[in-house]
Protein backbone atom coordinates (compact mmCIF):
# COMPACT_ATOMS: atom_id res chain seq x y z
CA UNK A 1 0.00 0.00 0.00
CA UNK A 2 2.77 2.44 1.00
CA UNK A 3 4.83 1.56 -2.04
CA UNK A 4 1.88 2.06 -4.38
CA UNK A 5 1.11 5.45 -2.76
CA UNK A 6 4.74 6.54 -3.18
CA UNK A 7 4.75 5.42 -6.79
CA UNK A 8 1.56 7.35 -7.44
CA UNK A 9 3.03 10.49 -5.86
CA UNK A 10 6.18 10.19 -7.95
CA UNK A 11 4.02 9.96 -11.07
CA UNK A 12 2.00 13.03 -10.08
CA UNK A 13 5.15 14.97 -9.18
CA UNK A 14 6.77 14.13 -12.52
CA UNK A 15 3.66 15.28 -14.35
CA UNK A 16 3.65 18.56 -12.40
CA UNK A 17 7.31 19.18 -13.16
CA UNK A 18 6.67 18.62 -16.88
CA UNK A 19 3.66 20.92 -16.77
CA UNK A 20 5.35 23.80 -14.92
CA UNK A 21 7.13 25.33 -17.97
CA UNK A 22 3.82 25.40 -19.85
CA UNK A 23 2.05 26.98 -16.87
CA UNK A 24 4.75 29.61 -16.50
CA UNK A 25 4.59 30.32 -20.25
CA UNK A 26 0.83 30.73 -20.12
CA UNK A 27 1.10 32.96 -17.06
CA UNK A 28 3.78 35.04 -18.80
CA UNK A 29 1.62 35.45 -21.88
CA UNK A 30 -1.30 36.57 -19.76
CA UNK A 31 0.87 39.02 -17.84
CA UNK A 32 2.28 40.53 -21.05
CA UNK A 33 -1.10 41.42 -22.51
CA UNK A 34 -0.97 45.22 -22.43
CA UNK A 35 -3.84 47.44 -21.43
CA UNK A 36 -5.04 50.11 -23.86
CA UNK A 37 -3.06 52.67 -21.86
CA UNK A 38 0.13 50.59 -21.90
CA UNK A 39 -0.23 49.89 -25.62
CA UNK A 40 -0.75 53.60 -26.29
CA UNK A 41 2.30 54.62 -24.26
CA UNK A 42 4.48 52.16 -26.19
CA UNK A 43 3.30 53.59 -29.51
CA UNK A 44 3.68 57.14 -28.20
CA UNK A 45 7.27 56.42 -27.24
CA UNK A 46 7.99 54.85 -30.64
CA UNK A 47 6.79 57.94 -32.53
CA UNK A 48 8.20 60.66 -30.23
CA UNK A 49 11.57 62.35 -30.58
CA UNK A 50 13.36 65.09 -28.64
CA UNK A 51 16.19 67.56 -29.21
CA UNK A 52 18.11 70.12 -27.14
CA UNK A 53 19.56 73.19 -28.80
CA UNK A 54 22.54 74.89 -27.16
CA UNK A 55 24.74 77.88 -27.85
CA UNK A 56 27.96 76.96 -26.09
CA UNK A 57 26.77 75.80 -22.68
CA UNK A 58 23.62 77.91 -22.76
CA UNK A 59 20.25 76.27 -23.42
CA UNK A 60 18.21 77.89 -26.17
CA UNK A 61 15.48 75.30 -26.79
CA UNK A 62 14.18 71.96 -25.58
CA UNK A 63 11.75 70.48 -28.10
CA UNK A 64 9.83 67.21 -28.37
CA UNK A 65 7.49 66.04 -31.10
CA UNK A 66 5.19 63.11 -31.77
CA UNK A 67 4.53 62.21 -35.39
CA UNK A 68 0.87 61.28 -35.75
CA UNK A 69 1.40 58.26 -37.96
CA UNK A 70 -1.43 55.90 -38.84
CA UNK A 71 -0.25 53.54 -36.10
CA UNK A 72 -0.17 56.33 -33.56
CA UNK A 73 -3.66 57.48 -34.50
CA UNK A 74 -5.00 53.92 -34.11
CA UNK A 75 -3.49 53.60 -30.62
CA UNK A 76 -4.77 57.06 -29.66
CA UNK A 77 -8.31 56.20 -30.75
CA UNK A 78 -8.24 52.86 -28.94
CA UNK A 79 -7.21 54.44 -25.68
CA UNK A 80 -9.59 57.39 -26.04
CA UNK A 81 -12.55 55.16 -26.81
CA UNK A 82 -11.87 52.68 -24.01
CA UNK A 83 -10.95 55.36 -21.49
CA UNK A 84 -14.20 57.20 -22.10
CA UNK A 85 -16.30 54.06 -22.66
CA UNK A 86 -17.59 55.36 -25.97
CA UNK A 87 -19.90 53.41 -28.23
CA UNK A 88 -18.86 51.99 -31.58
CA UNK A 89 -20.68 54.71 -33.53
CA UNK A 90 -18.58 57.43 -31.89
CA UNK A 91 -15.45 55.32 -32.33
CA UNK A 92 -16.09 54.94 -36.06
CA UNK A 93 -16.68 58.68 -36.44
CA UNK A 94 -13.38 59.33 -34.66
CA UNK A 95 -11.58 56.86 -36.92
CA UNK A 96 -13.00 58.55 -40.02
CA UNK A 97 -11.91 61.98 -38.80
CA UNK A 98 -8.38 60.82 -37.98
CA UNK A 99 -8.08 58.97 -41.30
CA UNK A 100 -9.13 62.11 -43.16
CA UNK A 101 -6.52 64.19 -41.32
CA UNK A 102 -3.86 61.57 -42.00
CA UNK A 103 -4.67 61.65 -45.73
CA UNK A 104 -4.31 65.43 -45.91
CA UNK A 105 -1.47 66.25 -43.53
CA UNK A 106 1.70 65.19 -41.83
CA UNK A 107 0.76 66.24 -38.32
CA UNK A 108 2.91 66.62 -35.21
CA UNK A 109 2.21 67.30 -31.57
CA UNK A 110 5.10 69.60 -30.65
CA UNK A 111 6.28 70.97 -27.31
CA UNK A 112 8.91 73.64 -26.79
CA UNK A 113 10.68 75.11 -23.79
CA UNK A 114 12.80 78.26 -24.05
CA UNK A 115 14.47 80.02 -21.12
CA UNK A 116 13.07 83.33 -22.37
CA UNK A 117 9.29 83.34 -22.83
CA UNK A 118 9.24 85.58 -25.89
CA UNK A 119 11.42 83.07 -27.75
CA UNK A 120 8.61 80.51 -27.55
CA UNK A 121 6.66 82.05 -30.41
CA UNK A 122 6.32 79.22 -32.93
CA UNK A 123 2.70 80.09 -33.77
CA UNK A 124 3.50 83.73 -34.62
CA UNK A 125 3.79 84.77 -38.26
CA UNK A 126 7.05 86.58 -37.46
CA UNK A 127 8.44 83.82 -35.23
CA UNK A 128 12.18 83.75 -34.67
CA UNK A 129 12.02 80.04 -35.56
CA UNK A 130 11.51 78.27 -38.87
CA UNK A 131 10.22 74.70 -38.96
CA UNK A 132 10.59 72.33 -41.92
CA UNK A 133 9.85 68.69 -42.67
CA UNK A 134 12.46 66.95 -44.81
CA UNK A 135 12.90 63.40 -46.10
CA UNK A 136 16.01 61.43 -47.04
CA UNK A 137 15.57 62.27 -50.72
CA UNK A 138 15.87 66.02 -50.17
CA UNK A 139 12.22 67.03 -50.29
CA UNK A 140 11.37 69.91 -47.95
CA UNK A 141 7.89 70.86 -46.75
CA UNK A 142 6.85 74.07 -45.04
CA UNK A 143 4.07 74.07 -42.44
CA UNK A 144 0.48 74.58 -43.50
CA UNK A 145 -0.27 75.76 -39.97
CA UNK A 146 1.22 76.00 -36.49
CA UNK A 147 -1.41 76.36 -33.78
CA UNK A 148 -0.71 76.92 -30.10
CA UNK A 149 -2.71 74.67 -27.78
CA UNK A 150 -4.29 75.40 -24.43
CA UNK A 151 -1.77 74.19 -21.86
CA UNK A 152 -4.52 73.88 -19.24
CA UNK A 153 -6.32 71.18 -21.23
CA UNK A 154 -6.02 68.04 -19.07
CA UNK A 155 -6.12 65.79 -22.15
CA UNK A 156 -2.78 67.14 -23.34
CA UNK A 157 -0.85 65.80 -20.36
CA UNK A 158 -2.99 62.67 -20.27
CA UNK A 159 -2.07 61.71 -23.82
CA UNK A 160 1.34 63.43 -24.01
CA UNK A 161 2.80 63.01 -20.51
CA UNK A 162 6.22 64.30 -21.56
CA UNK A 163 4.72 67.79 -21.72
CA UNK A 164 5.82 69.66 -18.60
CA UNK A 165 4.58 72.81 -16.87
CA UNK A 166 7.26 74.99 -18.44
CA UNK A 167 6.65 74.06 -22.08
CA UNK A 168 4.22 75.35 -24.68
CA UNK A 169 2.35 72.90 -26.91
CA UNK A 170 1.55 73.21 -30.60
CA UNK A 171 -0.02 71.29 -33.43
CA UNK A 172 2.10 71.54 -36.58
CA UNK A 173 0.62 70.43 -39.90
CA UNK A 174 2.57 69.92 -43.12
CA UNK A 175 1.21 69.00 -46.56
CA UNK A 176 1.35 65.35 -47.54
CA UNK A 177 3.09 66.09 -50.85
CA UNK A 178 5.97 68.31 -51.89
CA UNK A 179 5.32 70.87 -54.63
CA UNK A 180 7.09 68.74 -57.25
CA UNK A 181 6.47 65.25 -55.84
CA UNK A 182 3.94 62.67 -56.98
CA UNK A 183 4.37 60.37 -53.96
CA UNK A 184 3.28 61.26 -50.43
CA UNK A 185 5.82 61.96 -47.72
CA UNK A 186 6.54 59.55 -46.16
CA UNK A 187 5.97 56.72 -48.64
CA UNK A 188 7.04 53.09 -49.01
CA UNK A 189 10.53 54.14 -50.15
CA UNK A 190 11.13 56.73 -47.43
CA UNK A 191 14.00 55.71 -45.15
CA UNK A 192 13.92 58.68 -42.80
CA UNK A 193 12.15 61.93 -42.13
CA UNK A 194 13.23 64.84 -39.96
CA UNK A 195 11.64 67.83 -38.37
CA UNK A 196 14.09 70.73 -38.62
CA UNK A 197 13.83 73.62 -36.16
CA UNK A 198 16.15 76.47 -37.01
CA UNK A 199 16.68 80.16 -36.27
CA UNK A 200 19.17 82.75 -35.10
CA UNK A 201 19.35 81.00 -31.71
CA UNK A 202 20.39 77.65 -33.11
CA UNK A 203 19.27 74.56 -34.98
CA UNK A 204 17.92 71.17 -33.99
CA UNK A 205 16.66 68.09 -35.83
CA UNK A 206 14.24 65.39 -34.74
CA UNK A 207 14.58 62.28 -36.91
CA UNK A 208 12.25 59.34 -37.56
CA UNK A 209 13.65 56.28 -39.33
CA UNK A 210 11.42 53.85 -41.20
CA UNK A 211 11.75 50.17 -41.95
CA UNK A 212 14.00 49.34 -38.98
Amino acid sequence: MVKSARAAWRTIRAALILALPVLFLLAGCAAKTPTAEEAYLRVLNAWTRGVKVYEGLETKLYASATFKSAGFRDAYIERYVKGNQLDEGYANALREREAELSEKFNEFFFTAYTPVDKWNDFAESDSIWKVYLEDDKGARLQPVSIAKLDASDPLLREFFPYMDLWSSAYTIKFPKYSETGTEPIPNADTKSMRLVVTGVLGKGELTWKFGE
